[in-house]
């Protein structure tokens, strides 16, 4: 069974997701035109928060979220397959349940996206934090795990070096944007939207490094059943 599919959707569906709210919300004067990752002129939020935008939003992130969920699993058991007898398979727990509660994150901000009060602001806040940062650290345990796997998977060790790269570039960005609050909020807040646009982007060029890579593996899922096979029959001809 093929399931690039879903390393591929993992990669677009969300990135089509948020780009095509924003053509609507623009569309519809909820936003103003510009360019959000250089302009800092509006936020993802901002994008899908009110209709006809926020039914879009909603109707495609939430899909994405069960996709993400597949794409960790899948890694997880492919990868647990590919670990050599005795070897611990402790960091891809971690990066199965890190991965999975950041989809979690992801239902939780999009669920209440647009509603008012405290506690929606709150739940919001908490999912939008959870998926980013353990998408992040999901996406680390994973390229590390390829690196350690190199001898097995040869072939994708450029994209396994990929995919740690732009995780210390997500690195890097978030600690300038701590950095940057502490040292002038004013500053912070006029370019706040935009580093919240790279991220994602980021995000998501490490997910479309992930389809590559189980593109170049060219592994595929296979159902085996766990019931015993039925005994041979007995020639007749023996006693």
């Amino acid at each position: 069974m093929n399931l690039r599919i879903i390393a591929l959707l993992a990669a677009l569906l969300p990135f089509i997701s948020v780009h095509l709210t924003w053509l609507v919300a623009v569309g519809h004067g909820l936003v103003e035109w510009c360019n959000p990752y250089i302009h800092s002129c509006t936020s993802i939020s901002a994008t899908g928060r009110h209709p006809p935008a926020s039914y879009l939003f909603r109707a495609t992130m939430l899909p994405a979220a069960v996709v993400l969920a597949l794409y960790w699993w899948c890694n997880y058991s492919w990868l647990r397959w590919l670990q050599p007898p005795g070897g611990s398979d402790r960091s891809l727990r971690w990066m199965l349940v890190l991965g999975l509660l950041a989809c979690l994150g992801l239902v939780l901000y999009v669920t209440v996206l647009g509603e008012a009060g405290t506690a929606w602001r709150f739940q919001r806040r908490a999912g939008t934090v959870l998926f980013f940062s353990l998408t992040f650290l999901s996406q680390l345990l994973l390229s590390v795990q390829l690196l350690a796997l190199g001898p097995r998977l040869p072939q994708v060790r450029g994209l396994a070096r990929g995919m740690w790269w732009i995780c210390c570039l997500l690195l890097a960005l978030g600690m300038a944007t701590v950095v940057l609050q502490a040292w002038d909020g004013v500053l912070y807040d006029s370019v706040e939207d935009a580093f919240e646009w790279v991220l994602s982007l980021l995000l998501q060029a490490n997910f479309l490094l992930g389809y590559l890579v189980w593109c170049r593996a060219g592994w595929q899922l296979q159902f085996v059943s766990s019931e015993p096979a039925p005994p041979t029959p007995c020639n007749q001809g023996k006693q």
